[in-house]
């Protein structure tokens, strides 16, 4: 900090330049004037933090050139010294909004606190200031993007967290401010980043997995208004609304051809850009409330794509067995539990959007047949829950999905894909959890001394290396690489302590034919080298 001594008698000028070492509390450099026109140079001509100012002088008065410090120089913080005591002086100090009025002859501890508190003073403002930049910095940020609230409405509806029907549905989508009605209709898209080209840091994978993020909301919402989402499951989902949003004009729906070359032209940007190999995943437009069935049928094309990465591909029903021109008689509710214990979700749903579109055209169908029907689809799930050994607590909303009143086949349509998908969700984790996880670890550690990487742990699953990776992330709470190297780096040391093998050999018979990247690996989990480790080791024996 600078400060500046401006007092037109010398004694009195000198008598504060060396009543202290003002180095010792952090002033760099002491300026002098005696005279207002001279302080005003240097004032302008260099950053000056703290002004000590006498008030009566010849040329100009003190007041004047503070009053004038303030406008040209709001930066500086100061003291005023004066021989009178008058309450007038005081009071026009404190209105131009000095830190102090002393009083002549200063005593130096005096002076010295008034100079302290002045320099807290200043670190407080340039704090706030700093402070003040970077918070207008990232609320312009802020301000770009949607608001929090409509994601965590996508979030909640994709994992059923809110019930999907009737006036429960339109309340949670007028309160999240989608600008979107009941009816209308939205295709998902889910991006899937494979994998990275260059190694990133947790930091750097978090910072480029948001620019594509953004990069995949331009490309795809340049004909028409959407999302870019990541659900609960950190799953990346494009969302395009078919009938605009509100307070625009209506949108026409996009052609899948439209899309592929969109996808295309995404997929090469994230290759060139952003070196990460990325898959798109189109659904078709549905529905608000049948939107999940859609995000979970793409998540499923993902799960089992196990060649065909850096693609665009497009979701077709995996089962057809449910036509439209079948009577009504061949409908029978038993089928019903049959598709959902052979885990067909998707034949599931279908056969309940088939049901109700019969039910619909039937004008014998009445309030109570759809109140039997009700308690019959009650009875499947209770009886499904109960096969498959499934707590009815561990299944989000449960209580509020078996409460709630039906009152027409449209919501029965959406409640029943809705409590059906949940519990068939339940169980498709619950397995997941049970065994891919542990055939993975049981791979890794049974081939720990080949040179495995997680395209071959997938592989050996029968399952996409990103979902896979994400699957490993969620039940184990580590990455499935970093896991992959912990296996690696304990055999090494197990080796070390236990043969006389050399340690570029150590590091063949573990799989890296890379010695200088071993070596990296090794000392990221240990701290130290190999040899380091095996010499340390040694003494200690």
């Amino acid at each position: 900090m600078r400060l500046l001594i401006v007092d037109d008698e010398q004694f009195a000028v000198e008598g504060l330049l060396y009543c202290c070492d003002w180095k010792a509390y952090g002033i760099e450099e002491v300026l002098t004037a005696n005279r207002a026109d001279k302080a005003r140079e240097l004032l302008n001509d260099q950053r000056i933090e703290l002004l000590i100012c006498d008030i009566e002088m010849p040329d100009e008065d003190g007041l004047s050139l503070v009053g004038w410090v303030r406008e040209h120089s709001p930066w500086t913080e100061s003291i005023f010294l004066t021989c009178h005591s008058e309450f007038s002086y005081a009071r026009k100090a404190v209105n131009l909004g000095s830190f102090d009025y002393l009083l002549k002859p200063v005593d130096t501890e005096e002076l010295l606190s008034a100079v302290s508190g002045m320099m807290a003073a200043i670190r407080e403002k340039e704090e706030y200031e700093s402070y003040n930049q970077m918070y207008h910095k990232y609320l312009n940020l802020w301000q770009q993007e949607k608001p929090k609230r409509v994601e965590r409405f996508w979030q909640n509806l994709l994992s059923r967290s809110i019930l999907s029907f009737g006036d429960f549905f339109d309340r949670e989508l007028a309160g999240a401010g989608v600008g979107l009605n009941p009816d209308d209709q939205v295709l998902p898209v889910l991006i899937s980043i494979e994998e990275w080209s260059k190694p990133l840091s947790p930091r750097d994978q978090e910072i480029m997995e948001y620019a594509v993020k953004k990069a995949a909301e331009e490309c795809f919402t340049e004909e028409l208004p959407g999302e870019a989402i990541t659900d609960k499951s950190g799953v990346l989902f494009i969302l395009l609304y078919a009938g605009g949003v509100e307070g625009e004009p209506a949108a026409k729906k996009i052609s899948l051809q439209q899309l592929t070359a969109i996808g295309k032209r995404f997929i090469q940007a994230c290759r060139e850009l952003f070196n990460s190999i990325v898959t798109c995943y189109v659904g078709s437009f549905k529905p608000l409330q049948e939107l999940p069935g859609m995000c979970e049928s793409l998540k499923t094309m993902e799960r089992d794509n196990i060649s065909r990465t850096q693609s665009v591909l497009v979701y077709l029903p995996q089962d057809q067995m449910l036509s439209a021109n079948s009577n009504s008689e061949d409908i029978l509710l038993d089928d019903l539990i049959s598709y959902m214990l052979n885990g067909k979700r998707e034949s599931a749903v279908q056969f309940i959007h088939h049901l109700t579109a019969k039910l619909e055209a039937n004008p014998c169908f009445q309030g109570r047949h759809l109140d039997a029907l009700h308690q019959d689809t009650l009875q499947i799930i209770y009886h499904f829950l109960q096969v498959r050994g499934i707590n009815a607590g561990s299944i989000a909303l449960f209580p509020d999905w078996t409460t709630a009143r039906i009152r027409g086949l449209l919501q029965y349509r959406h409640w029943a894909e809705g409590i059906v998908s949940a519990v068939m969700e339940a169980e498709f984790e619950r397995q997941e959890k049970g065994g891919v996880i542990e055939r993975s670890i049981r791979y890794i550690q049974q081939h720990v001394e080949e040179e495995i990487s997680r395209a071959s742990v997938a592989d050996y699953v029968g399952l996409n290396p990103a979902y896979l990776s994400r699957l490993f992330k969620k039940e184990t709470g580590q990455n499935l690489i970093d896991f992959l190297i912990s296996v690696k780096m304990n055999r090494t040391r197990e080796l070390l302590d236990t043969t006389d093998m050399p340690v570029s050999a150590i590091a063949q018979q573990v799989g890296y034919s890379n010695f200088s990247h071993f070596t990296k690996m090794f000392r990221k989990q240990f701290d130290v080298n190999p040899q380091e480790y095996r010499n340390v080791t040694k003494r200690i024996d």
